[in-house]
């Protein structure tokens, strides 16, 4: 099973390294990393090649000046060659095992068609540690009947994001909860796997 993983990033110089020196250390590598920037004017683009150059990620890397978020995603997608697609997003840091715990659901005797992974805060502030405390879920909060997941942290089949058209371009924000209960409609329940975490600045 070829297991692509996706990201779209915007002048993200000062935290992609995050996400991809983790994406070098997952313990399940990935097949590919596929990456759609959105017309960075930092050095993000300078930072990708240089992951790219170091050989230790199968990363590529597309320029699409003006891609909105869901349109970078879609891009990356139809870019990539997995059957299986993982989404994060450019400033996390990921679990070493969440790449592993995120796509073992697929090899079940009955393979759901999207698995949700779970998000954490990592605050670097006393802002961040108060938007953390207040307005994000713990995992005891969480029914996985009926958590709908971010994209920061999901896998879903290739046929999946085909049925329901993709991420809908016409969003730039929520994109991914348009997206889910797209693939809702059609696909529930979702596997849950608690412990695919990405970390993440609130």
């Amino acid at each position: 099973m070829k297991v692509s993983v996706i990201a779209t990033v915007l002048n993200e110089g000062t935290a992609i390294r995050r996400l991809l020196s983790s994406l070098e250390a997952q313990t399940r590598p990935p097949d590919e990393v596929v990456i759609v920037d959105g017309g960075s004017k930092d050095d993000t683009l300078t930072v990708l090649h240089d992951y790219a150059h170091r050989g230790r990620l199968p990363l590529r890397v597309i320029v699409e000046p003006g891609a909105n978020i869901s349109r970078g995603r879609n891009i990356a997608i139809a870019a990539a060659s997995g059957d299986i697609i993982a989404s994060t997003d450019a400033g996390v840091r990921l679990a070493p095992e969440w790449l592993a715990e995120l796509v073992a659901p697929f090899h079940s005797e009955e393979p759901p068609q999207v698995v949700s992974g779970f998000f954490v805060p990592d605050p670097t502030s006393v802002f961040e540690i108060a938007m953390a405390a207040t307005v994000l879920p713990t995992l005891a909060d969480i029914d996985p009947k009926y958590f709908l997941p971010s994209s920061r942290s999901v896998a879903f089949s290739r046929a999946a994001w085909q049925a329901i058209g993709g991420y809908p371009e016409w969003l730039d924000y929520c994109e991914d909860l348009i997206f889910d209960f797209r693939l809702r409609d059609l696909f529930s329940p979702f596997a849950f796997a608690p412990k695919a975490v990405a970390y993440f600045r609130p």
